[in-house]
């Protein structure tokens, strides 16, 4: 085990993991690619049972993976003496993320963070002045690794002017489940913290040549307005439901952008990304990972496919050091994930109504919560 890479995964136990890290990197390391280290509170068994307890088990058993549960004082000691880390991935509650990449600082070549680089800004200065944060620590979405081929042609498009001069674009990610008692303490922060974020990366990424936002402009991106709302008997703080408009620089002007977002809504998952021209648009169906370009008159111009297998190409490319951070898919450098903070923390700051969130039924349309919303923000008379 010596000679091969080690690995540490840091929440091992949640939704997140088992959705988009546990099944790769359990694959890798029962064939010997890699030292794998798990750790996490108590039991070895993920919330999604990916791997099942069983098979987490026997790979405890023989040897092919390592776990640490921070619930026990010997296993908290080795915790703290884990040292010679090639890469680290963080996939704990967002609230931990930068705290928890601290205690890896100087100790592993790199840390990649799950989306969003954390929930409170003070977090992270725990990290920010670390010499070389930039070759270190990296910011990871899921939906940029979804995107990665399409990403890598936007900006093309864009110069050769395919759909002519961009007139707005538009982002849903709208799911009619209302949330999970087991991702309520994770999504406690609310929809514009974790389904804007997946938005406002994929729209800033649009006009730069490489398949993540571009720093400057995400300092650029002005809010406009945030309207949000709560299914009745949310047990999150944050918004289960947020509209954002919004405006992204590209090339010479302003392109103004408009992201709907929730848990909750409607009858059927609405994951669509729309990039309207005046010569044409470019649509994006994320349910069924395509997209299609086409002219004003409906003439198809072109088409491609969005990546399916988006967890296995970034953790391949991200376990491998010659790798740069533009191509490992889903990945950007640290400060565009500080910067796209920034921007969660104003969107929250900004949102209406004020107080109390307004209720809306689960499955509730679009139109109809936005009548809601509106209803709540009448002045009395």
């Amino acid at each position: 085990m010596d000679n091969l890479k080690k690995i540490v995964l840091l929440g091992f136990k949640g939704d997140c993991s088992g959705r988009n890290y546990n099944k790769v990197l359990f694959e890798m390391a029962s064939a010997g690619k890699i030292n794998l280290i798990c750790v996490d509170f108590g039991v070895p068994k993920n919330v999604l049972d990916i791997p099942k307890k069983d098979d987490v088990l026997k790979l405890i058993k023989s040897g092919r993976i390592s776990y640490l549960d921070l619930k026990k004082s010997e296993d908290v000691e080795a915790y703290k003496k884990l040292d010679d880390i090639e890469v680290v991935f963080v996939v704990t509650p967002d609230i931990t993320h930068c705290r928890l990449a601290a205690d890896f600082l100087g100790k592993a070549q790199r840390i990649f963070i799950d989306k969003p680089i954390d929930s409170i800004l003070r977090n992270v200065r725990s990290i920010e002045g670390f010499s070389g944060i930039e070759k270190t620590v990296f910011a990871y979405d899921h939906y940029l690794s979804k995107f990665y081929p399409f990403q890598l042609k936007t900006d093309q498009w864009l110069k050769e002017k395919i759909i002519g001069d961009v007139e707005r674009i538009e982002f849903r990610l709208l799911e009619t489940s209302s949330i999970p008692r087991h991702r309520v303490s994770a999504l406690d922060r609310g929809m514009i913290y974790d389904l804007f974020s997946h938005g406002l990366a994929v729209v800033v990424a649009i006009p730069n040549k490489w398949a993540y936002p571009d720093n400057e402009n995400l300092r650029k991106l002005k809010i406009e307005k945030v309207s949000v709302a709560k299914y009745a008997g949310c047990k999150t703080h944050g918004c289960s439901y947020a509209k954002i408009i919004f405006s992204v620089f590209m090339g010479d002007r302003f392109i103004p952008c408009e992201a709907v977002v929730g848990k909750g809504v409607g009858q059927f998952p609405e994951k669509n990304l729309k990039i309207v021209g005046s010569q044409g648009e470019i649509v994006v169906d994320i349910n069924k990972y395509d997209y299609h370009i086409a002219k004003s008159n409906g003439e198809a111009i072109t088409g491609g496919n969005l990546v399916h297998d988006y967890a296995g190409s970034f953790l391949s490319a991200a376990t491998d050091l010659q790798k740069q951070v533009f191509e490992i898919p889903g990945a950007m450098p640290f400060d565009a994930g500080k910067e796209i903070l920034f921007i969660l923390d104003e969107a929250e700051w900004r949102r209406k109504p004020e107080g109390k969130m307004p209720n809306y039924p689960v499955g509730s349309s679009v139109e109809a919560i936005e009548r809601i919303i509106n209803n709540k923000l009448k002045p009395i008379s």
